[in-house]
């Protein structure tokens, strides 16, 4: 069906109540720039959260909704949206592939799990959201588009992406969904203030506080020294991506470190540039090499696989996005108890306790590798506590220059 008319940026007055899409492809012209779209989309009786490798990213899945992004005419396609109506365990949810080099987690569970789902994608000049039943799933800011060596000119994709005036969405894959248009209120957000306020009731009191009884002190702090005197074993590396073909998509034990997190010295440190979109991933293995899950953030959110997936709390979300920053990530037993951490510049900003089968799953650390992490990054390298495989090189086997 094609709605609205030919030369109007005008929307539709019916499409301000719910309209069935009939088929798997449907035609409209709505104004992104002037309304938010609301998608009513519903979860499958029956999914998997971890298909094959060739089924993870086809677009045809019962869970898969996409868009595809016009300006002006039919024939000028802009951009291309792909998003699921559940959670994939390994964060292969969501993609603007003029922005994404690849797929990104959602910040949780859509719709806490729920069958109805209400999305809404909200288009600034600055930025793109999307939430599921008002809980942040998504954000991208146009100047943040991925630099990525797997697709190059994506930042200035990205960039395209947020100066057009889409007008017209082609709706793909989606028959039996729902679509409205709700008017934007008149004043946007500051593009400095993360829009955290939908997901977050509180802002002035950090969530830390319940999992975290002495924010003053550092857990950490009994087990690791001061950050200035790292000790003559201790080197720079870049972190090396095992998402790759030669790492078998980080199934290469050769493209980890071994390393016994839990009894370590100092944790994982890590030298990034911080954002709103970019998650660091660290993936974390078993002795025998078997993948345990991710541990992912960014200023917006934190993960855990299976376990943990909530917002940054505020003293995270406070830091200006470009920024590089020495962090580190460690799991220690505190008092009996796993413990989580991550802390920037020498001071823990948060921590979670892990308990029941997490804590079984996780106390199993032997070693880990660096996911999507580009050659700009670096992490602390102690001879004496790890041993980096062979294609942990300081050129990453050639993938990155040396340092």
């Amino acid at each position: 069906a094609l709605l609205g008319t030919a030369f109007s940026a005008e929307i539709d007055p019916s499409l301000t109540e719910w309209r069935l899409l009939k088929t798997d492809l449907e035609k409209v012209k709505f104004p992104l720039r002037d309304y938010i779209l609301e998608v009513k989309a519903f979860r499958p009786d029956y999914y998997n959260t971890n298909p094959s490798y060739t089924e993870r990213f086809a677009v045809w899945k019962i869970t898969t909704m996409m868009m595809l992004l016009h300006a002006g005419n039919w024939k000028k396609q802009v951009g291309r949206v792909t998003w699921n109506t559940i959670k994939y365990d390994e964060g292969r949810d969501i993609a603007i592939e003029e922005c994404d080099a690849r797929y990104e987690a959602y910040y949780s569970w859509p719709a806490n799990g729920e069958k109805e789902q209400i999305w809404a994608w909200n288009f600034f000049e600055d930025h793109v959201e999307l939430t599921c039943n008002g809980d942040m799933q998504y954000q991208q800011r146009w100047d943040e588009g991925e630099d990525h060596r797997d697709k190059p000119g994506l930042p200035e994709k990205c960039a395209a992406l947020g100066a057009v005036d889409v007008d017209r969405i082609t709706f793909r894959h989606m028959a039996g969904e729902y679509i409205r248009a709700r008017p934007k209120e008149v004043k946007e957000p500051e593009p400095t203030t993360p829009p955290k306020a939908t997901t977050q009731p509180e802002p002035t009191t950090p969530p830390k506080a319940t999992t975290q009884p002495e924010p003053t002190t550092p857990p950490k702090a009994t087990t690791q020294p001061e950050a200035t005197t790292p000790g003559a074993l201790i080197e720079e590396r870049r972190t090396c991506d095992c998402w790759t073909k030669e790492c078998n998509y980080c199934s290469n034990l050769e493209c980890t470190v071994q390393y016994d997190l839990i009894n370590g010295y100092e944790g994982i440190a890590v030298q990034s540039k911080l954002g709103w979109r970019i998650l660091n991933s660290i993936v974390l293995y078993d002795e025998g090499g078997n993948t345990l899950g991710l541990f992912q953030w960014n200023l917006q959110s934190i993960h855990l696989t299976g376990c943990i997936s909530c917002q940054s709390p505020p003293a995270i979300r406070s830091i200006k996005p470009g920024n590089s920053e020495f962090w580190y990530f460690n799991m220690d037993r505190i008092d009996g108890v796993l413990t989580l951490t991550l802390g920037i510049g020498g001071h823990t900003l948060y921590s979670n306790t892990l308990k029941g089968e997490c804590a079984d799953i996780y106390s199993k650390i032997d070693r880990f590798a660096f996911s999507d992490m580009t050659c700009e990054n670096t992490f602390s390298y102690s001879r004496a506590d790890m041993v980096a495989g062979t294609r942990i090189t300081p050129d990453c086997s050639g993938a990155c220059p040396l340092m």
